[in-house]
């Protein structure tokens, strides 16, 4: 009777041993799977949150004059997206601390070049530029162009001794499209009013804009214009903008 009552006991005794060790690696199971949760999941959201980010060296002294008109520009000039006047102010001051500017906002702000004389950024809806021409050390005739799907939006300004003073691009140039012209005649003129927004314009030279047209060409159209393209090189003692030449420009790359 006694070796019966043994060996049911060292039975239980198994059972309830292995029910407590099952119990305790479902346990550590659990715990485990938590952990890999808890371990895994904030750097799933970091990857995402810095899935695009790209380090921006820029020289402040180098750019110094630049910048400072940058943070002096009305936000009328960029009304296709918003780069607030403090924002812009505190994106300068980084930049004059560190050198450097972090742009984790790839389709919205990013500024793909920076020169002393301007700087282009990639925005949301199309391109805006900024660039300065220089008169003299405290005089400067400031442009810039919001390029957006429907044409550009340019405007002028003069800064001079810190005081930035709006423009009017006629001013500076006048009729440029009339200057490409070859024959005045009623279809010529109607040639150049139908094709107001196919220019384009670079201001990336320090003394040279280039304005041309994509859409006009030679061959369709060396009977009303002398070309397609007018070049304005920089006058510092006038102060103007001097044409330097007319030409026929086959390839948007030149």
């Amino acid at each position: 009777m006694t070796n019966y009552k043994t060996i049911i006991f060292l039975i239980l005794s198994i059972v309830i041993f292995s029910c407590n060790s099952e119990v305790k690696q479902k346990s550590k199971l659990v715990e485990q799977k938590n952990n890999e949760t808890s371990d895994t999941e904030p750097t799933y959201e970091l990857e995402e949150k810095v899935k695009y980010r790209d380090t921006i060296q820029i020289n402040y002294l180098k750019n110094k004059k630049l910048l400072n008109i940058l943070t002096l520009l009305p936000e009328s000039t960029m009304d296709s997206w918003e780069w607030s006047k403090k924002d812009r102010e505190r994106t300068v001051e980084f930049i004059e601390k560190n050198n450097f500017i972090i742009d984790s906002t790839q389709m919205y702000n990013n500024i793909k070049y920076i020169k002393p004389n301007t700087i282009g950024i990639q925005v949301v809806d199309g391109f805006w530029t900024l660039s300065i021409y220089e008169f003299n050390e405290n005089d400067y005739f400031v442009v810039t162009n919001d390029i957006v799907g429907d044409g550009n939006d340019i405007q002028t300004f003069n800064f001079k001794n810190g005081k930035l003073t709006p423009t009017k691009m006629v001013n500076w140039f006048s009729e440029f499209d009339n200057k490409l012209l070859l024959n005045k005649s009623t279809d010529c003129i109607e040639l150049l009013e139908e094709n107001q927004l196919t220019y384009n314009y670079n201001f990336n030279d320090k003394n040279i804009i280039l304005i041309s047209s994509w859409l006009l060409n030679e061959s369709e159209n060396k009977n009303c214009l002398i070309g397609n393209s007018i070049k304005y090189e920089l006058n510092k003692e006038k102060r103007t903008f001097d044409i330097a030449d007319i030409y026929w420009k086959k390839d948007k790359s030149e």
